[in-house]
């Protein structure tokens, strides 16, 4: 039995031994730190790649993934520059590893329930001894946490094409003196809010609204989404019918493909934003074995 054979049979199915594997900040969650994580896989896996327009598979590689998670209104950026950061790790015969690598970078927040979660994936710096049964990872993860906060309210004409250039929420909004128009001043950034396929249809006797809401900007921001609200400021049940963003060395754009009912009288279109705000990354120690509940045997032998 060769060592890859054994590896296998010792790693692959040991997920299950690791879900449950939490790390909180000094290890018990009534403490300040926000964040917590759980490893929730860990296996043998090949990744497949094209070279020389052939398709071929990497050496076997031990996979790990981690689960972070934090209550609402906290939440994880989207954008990180520590893009990889790295645990020690250690296999139960006592040899030290290289490193294990976790890509922090595009961490892909979701939200239910009130609490944000968000999984990294991470990979061995090297596979463990044959005859190992775990591996230890120890070290500290810095996660990236932002704050959901709600800019003002913004009023569009329900139009196709409308659209208006803002000061962007959280930055130093200046206005005359007199109380006339904003004045955008050239160090105040802007974004343009738009509409596009603005339109009514009817749906079970009721009047339907549909349309593509999105913002444009030339600087850092990280939009979550959009709310639309009725004249009373209530938030109005609004289902999303997808979007996406797109974003290039100095623009990013987001769009939101939005229906709802139409309240009577709607004369413009009210919403606010809701976008993150970045707060210093939160350290959190992390010292975890992952390995398998009992031994896995080649029937072969």
């Amino acid at each position: 039995m060769n060592r890859q054979s054994i590896i296998v049979a010792r790693f692959l199915l040991c997920a299950a031994a690791a879900l449950g594997a939490a790390a909180w900040g000094g290890g018990k969650p009534e403490e300040k730190n926000p964040v917590k994580v759980v490893f929730v896989s860990v296996g043998m896996e090949k990744n497949s790649m094209w070279i020389n327009g052939a398709p071929q598979e990497s050496p076997l590689q031990l996979k790990f993934g981690v689960n972070f998670s934090v209550k609402s209104p906290l939440g994880f950026g989207s954008r990180y520059d520590d893009g990889i950061q790295y645990l020690e790790a250690t296999d139960s015969t006592g040899r030290k590893l290289a490193p294990a690598e976790f890509r922090m970078g595009s961490m892909y927040p979701r939200s239910e329930g009130g609490i944000v979660q968000a999984t990294v994936n991470g990979v061995a710096g090297e596979l463990p001894s044959p005859d190992a049964s775990w591996v230890r990872l120890k070290g500290v993860f810095r996660v990236p946490v932002s704050r959901s906060v709600e800019s003002p309210v913004y009023e569009l004409p329900l139009a196709e094409e409308a659209e208006e250039h803002v000061p962007l929420p959280g930055a130093n909004d200046r206005e005359e003196a007199g109380g006339g128009d904003i004045v955008l001043s050239e160090s105040v950034p802007t974004g343009r809010l738009f509409l596009k396929e603005c339109s009514t249809f009817e749906r079970n006797g009721k009047k339907m609204r549909k349309m593509i809401l999105g913002l444009g900007v030339e600087s850092s921001f990280d939009l979550d989404r959009f709310e639309i609200l009725n004249e009373k400021d209530e938030v109005l049940e609004t289902e999303s019918r997808g979007g996406g963003s797109s974003m290039n060395s100095s623009y990013r754009e987001w769009t939101n493909r939005l229906q709802f009912e139409e309240p009577e009288n709607m004369q413009k279109l009210r919403f606010r934003m809701i976008y993150k705000v970045p707060v210093e990354p939160v350290s959190v120690p992390v010292d975890v074995k992952l390995g398998m509940r009992g031994e896995i045997r080649d029937k072969k032998k």
